[in-house]
């Protein structure tokens, strides 16, 4: 059962009072666990914020014995010996057996997420009770924020629902639509979004930065357009990742999947090369009425490269906000900003801690 929004307060606080009065005065020292996608932003803004990190801690062991950001990056299987004073963990998806393990080791610790949530709680109430639309957005917020206080990925299992980025009747079932796909990846979501539309629609543009992912995005629409007779121009494969502004970049995964190809990760200089531009300098003036964005981070980047499009266009749009724990109030805020008739709608689509999407449209 998903609490109510009192009920997930009050686990907030609970854990507000476990965190160490010095931890961000540095007089902790503090080590984190996890550095993958989610550590390696964490490290930079914990030191930033005065956390006396002295080392990090991973289960890889390819990665033990390097640095990162200057700390020494050490094997899990020392902390028996080393034992820092406290422990935020940033393996994400692995909690739960983390804590259990630091808690047998009688190591205190706190995720990252349970530590944002229960230190900027009021951000995430402003949107449960101010910006979200419907009665079923505010469950699937408790639900998405008991899971970053807890660990426990059994309330995003509760609040799980099919057809991502296409699951509210204003996003299936438009014609004349101009669809752009940020993060197309192997052309999924294009070819769901034709499903959807009955293969009426203006226009596609993909998106996608990786070379391996773009290969087969374009052997997907080749096939597409043999089996449904579409003219070639109306669907266009951009090999470019969507940011704010036109740069090349390095891009790597820490899972070792494809689907996670993140900017700004670069394993030991094998990093893939990638170019970015901006959605407001590559669409100029043409129209845009459905944006769809997963794009491993870069969502906030994105949506400030595409400010003029959106203002003008007040495109539907259907963005993830679960790759930071910062993303639901920030990037929620940002485009109500963007468009004040914008409403929201939050929905999750997997049982597991990721594939959260806001959606936005203006009635």
């Amino acid at each position: 059962m998903i609490p109510a929004i009192d009920d997930v307060n009050l686990l907030a606080a609970r854990v507000r009072k476990s965190i160490p009065d010095g931890l961000a005065r540095g007089e902790v020292s503090t080590g984190l666990y996890g550095l993958g996608f989610l550590g390696r932003w964490a490290v930079p803004r914990l030191i930033a914020r005065g956390v006396k990190l002295v080392a990090c801690y991973d289960a890889n062991e390819s990665i033990a014995g390097t640095t990162y950001h200057g700390l020494p990056v050490h094997h899990s299987g020392v902390l028996e010996s080393s034992r820092p004073e406290f422990i935020v963990i940033t393996a994400r998806h692995a909690v739960e057996p983390v804590s259990s393990m630091l808690s047998g080791l009688t190591i205190p610790h706190v995720s990252y997420d349970a530590w944002h949530v229960a230190e900027n709680f009021p951000e995430f109430r402003h949107v449960h009770d101010d910006v979200l639309f419907d009665e079923r957005s505010r469950q699937v917020l408790r639900a998405v924020l008991m899971t970053m206080l807890t660990g426990k990925t059994n309330y995003c299992a509760a609040a799980c629902e099919e057809n991502q980025y296409f699951c509210l009747p204003r996003f299936f079932e438009s014609g004349s639509e101009h669809f752009v796909d940020a993060g197309a990846y192997d052309g999924d979501s294009v070819e769901k979004f034709i499903s959807t539309r009955h293969g009426a629609f203006a226009k596609i543009y993909a998106f996608e930065p990786g070379p391996r992912q773009f290969s087969t995005l374009k052997t997907r629409i080749e096939r597409l357009l043999v089996e449904q007779a579409f003219d070639a121009n109306t669907i266009e494969a951009v090999n470019a990742g969507l940011g704010d502004g036109e740069y090349l970049a390095s891009a790597g995964t820490t899972s070792g999947q494809m689907t996670n190809l993140a900017v700004g990760y670069d394993s030991a200089g094998a990093g893939v090369a990638l170019r970015i531009v901006s959605l407001d300098g590559f669409m100029k003036e043409r129209p845009v009425t459905f944006l769809k964005a997963d794009v491993e981070g870069m969502e906030l980047a994105l949506l400030k490269g595409a400010r003029s499009t959106i203002r003008r266009n007040k495109p539907k749009i259907a963005i993830c906000v679960y790759h930071y724990p910062t993303d639901i109030p920030e990037i929620a805020g940002y485009l109500a900003g963007l468009v004040p008739d914008y409403r929201f709608a939050l929905r999750h689509h997997s049982r597991q801690f990721m594939e959260t999407v806001l959606y936005c449209w203006v009635d």
